[in-house]
C-alpha cells in the first residue's frame, strides 16, 4: 500500500513530501501507520470524496509538531499537526477502508494542494 506523506524538515526548514510503500495486510496497517506517524491514535480526515488524510489524533498536543493549514476542495480549512499521510477512501457497504494513493492523485495534490506551514506545536494545546 502506498501513501503520500507530507512533513516538515526542521534541519532544512522546509516541507518534505515523499511516497512511502508499506507491504502489510489491512489488518496490520493500523499498527504500521501508528508507528510511522508516531501516534497512539489515528484520525482520518476527509480531504475530498476520494482522498483521506491520516494524522495523529493527539498531534496538536505534542511538542515540536509542524502545524499545517490545508484548504480542501470544498473550501473547508483544516489545521492539522504532525505528519500527514494521504491515501484513497474505498467505500464498502458497511464501512470505508483505505487503499494506495494513485499516481494521478499525487500529481494532482502536488499541483493543487493548498497547504501552508503555520507554526509548530509547543505541547499542551
Amino acid at each position: 500500500m502506498e501513501f503520500y506523506v507530507i512533513t516538515f524538515d526542521t534541519d532544512f526548514f522546509k516541507m518534505r513530501a515523499e511516497v512511502i510503500k508499506i507491504d502489510l495486510t489491512l489488518d496490520d496497517i493500523y499498527d504500521e501507520l501508528s508507528t510511522l506517524i508516531e501516534s497512539d491514535s489515528l484520525e482520518f480526515v476527509d480531504f475530498n470524496n476520494e482522498i483521506v488524510i491520516i494524522i495523529d489524533e493527539q498531534g496538536k498536543s505534542k511538542k515540536g509538531n509542524p502545524v499545517f493549514r490545508i484548504v480542501t476542495e470544498d473550501g473547508i480549512t483544516l489545521d492539522l499537526a504532525g505528519k500527514l499521510l494521504f491515501a484513497r477512501n474505498i467505500e464498502n457497504e458497511f464501512s470505508t477502508d483505505i487503499s494506495s494513493i494513485k499516481r494521478e492523485d499525487i500529481f494532482n495534490l502536488r499541483l493543487n494542494l493548498d497547504i501552508k506551514l503555520i507554526g509548530m506545536t509547543t505541547g499542551g494545546l
